[in-house]
């Protein structure tokens, strides 16, 4: 029994340890100080970041992102820039000049990815590698960073666990009451601390039924992110309940009625 025991806690630890690892490879982007969300997130390879074209282009604003099948080459048009990047290749052309990069375009997911580097700086961005994040500029922004991996971790978890099958505003929001509950002198000073919060009882379902273990979606993550960088749709909002699904209506009785999103009402 007691060997039973031991391989049990090994595999938690190690599921907890591959949960977190996947929540410590996101890796957020910021163009002038503004956060940009793919829905496919970047990823790194041989110390270089990767993003989708079209995410890239569009971020940038790019006047047009176009693809030819027959020769497996992407082009980003920038004003008077064009760049075209085949699939595979080390070459990339730009206004007709070749250019040798450090790094291949890749095909992955049904998904063009090419260096985020080489794209920004070709058109005269700056491009910063700070603390897991990227930081985009033309207009000389300076970044700066208000949270941690930690605090994202956690966050987007009770995101998923709460929000699933919520839009993305109902997300944000979720992710927003956590905010403001850190932020709140009733409550913990920590995101973490604020979900796991039981002093007077556990206040969110996921703890004890354990989905706030599961892998948060990319969107949950974004919402998350968002969040996290001072996006507010629900005002100074500490409370969140599914009326249809709760049984113990303390908030609707004694907190203020801010907003409906979706399924959830929110309360001051």
């Amino acid at each position: 029994m007691k060997k039973i025991i031991l391989l049990f806690i090994s595999v938690l630890l190690i599921f907890n340890n591959t949960n977190h690892s996947l929540a410590s490879n996101v890796i957020p982007i910021y163009v002038n100080g503004n956060i940009i969300t793919p829905d496919v997130n970047p990823y790194i390879e041989n110390r270089r970041t990767f993003v989708p074209i079209r995410f890239i282009g569009e971020a940038l604003n790019a006047s047009s992102i176009d693809w030819n099948g027959s020769l497996k080459t992407a082009t980003l048009t920038f004003n008077n820039t064009v760049i075209k990047l085949p699939i595979g290749s080390q070459y990339v052309t730009v206004n007709e000049k070749k250019h040798k990069i450090d790094a291949r375009i890749t095909l992955k997911s049904g998904r063009t990815f090419v260096p985020v580097r080489f794209i920004s700086e070709i058109i005269g961005y700056d491009v910063k590698w700070i603390n897991r994040s990227v930081y985009i500029s033309n207009n000389g922004y300076t970044p700066t960073k208000k949270y941690t991996s930690e605090d994202l971790y956690w966050l987007s978890r009770i995101v998923e666990a709460e929000a699933v099958g919520e839009p993305y505003a109902g997300k944000l929001a979720v992710a927003n009451v956590i905010i403001n509950r850190k932020k709140s002198s009733e409550f913990p000073n920590s995101i973490k601390t604020v979900i796991f919060d039981n002093k007077y009882g556990i206040q969110f379902s996921p703890i004890s039924n354990g989905t706030i273990y599961n892998t948060p979606t990319q969107e949950s993550i974004n919402a998350a992110l968002e969040a996290l960088n001072g996006t507010n749709n629900i005002g100074n909002s500490l409370y969140f309940l599914n009326p249809v699904k709760s049984t113990n209506f303390w908030i609707i009785n004694n907190r203020s009625f801010y907003t409906r999103i979706n399924n959830h009402y929110f309360y001051a």
